[in-house]
């Protein structure tokens, strides 16, 4: 079993625009070739073509089937990478990320405020991460694990997590202080599916976890 880490590491919506502003607003001589960046547009990359870091500011970036890329970034738009795409990792702020069928991400995918949803057969070798997003998982394998504070959690028709489920507690004083976003977000793991890790939670939880389904220990740290 992985070692549980609580330490996440999904960046403020302010890292990351700096991040993009390093590859954005710089004419770097000494980017990699290949490279794609965009300003208020967005990208899309046809299929089987291979090409560097992808990158928008304001939209949002398709992967056509069989493409590849190196880490793909916005902060105002979604992520879609087709059937059979590989990517390094896949980050955005605002906006969704949607893998199609038996796409190898190799790092990890992370959004503030998008749902995450996964298609048979796709592969994510290190953690899901979100804040306000609800992740589904069809059939899919993650290596690591899933972290959340608010997004409901899918895991359904044979979807394996080899690390934990993580659910923060809610991160903004102003929720704690006046009870908003209380309900409590959703784990659903069907009988097909299973949690290798365990499932560790810092806040209230709804648990559907239906007979059959292998899953670690459920801790309360709260």
């Amino acid at each position: 079993m992985p070692a549980f880490n609580h330490v996440t590491r999904l960046g403020t919506a302010t890292a990351l625009l700096m991040l993009l502003g390093s590859y954005v607003f710089s004419a770097s001589a000494d980017a990699a070739e290949g490279d794609i960046s965009r300003i208020n547009q967005g990208v899309t990359v046809d299929a089987e073509q291979q090409v560097g870091d992808v990158s928008s500011v304001n939209g949002s970036i398709r992967l056509a089937r069989g493409a590849e890329a190196g880490e793909v970034t916005t902060v105002n738009g979604s992520i879609e990478l087709d059937d059979g795409v590989t990517v390094t990792e896949a980050a955005t702020v605002n906006g969704g990320i949607r893998l199609g069928s038996d796409v190898t991400v190799n790092g990890e995918l992370s959004t503030v405020n998008g749902g995450i949803r996964i298609n048979a057969g796709s592969v994510v070798a290190h953690n899901i991460e979100t804040v306000n997003g609800r992740v589904h998982l069809e059939s899919a394998v993650i290596r690591q694990d899933i972290v959340t504070s608010n997004g409901d959690i899918d895991i359904v028709d044979g979807a394996i997590v080899e690390g934990d489920i993580i659910v923060e507690g809610r991160r903004r004083w102003w929720d704690r202080l006046f009870d908003w976003n209380n309900r409590p977000p959703r784990i659903t793991v069907d009988a097909r599916s299973s949690i290798q890790g365990d499932i560790h939670i810092y806040r209230e939880v709804r648990l559907e976890i239906e007979d059959g389904a292998i899953v670690g220990d459920i801790v309360e740290h709260f």
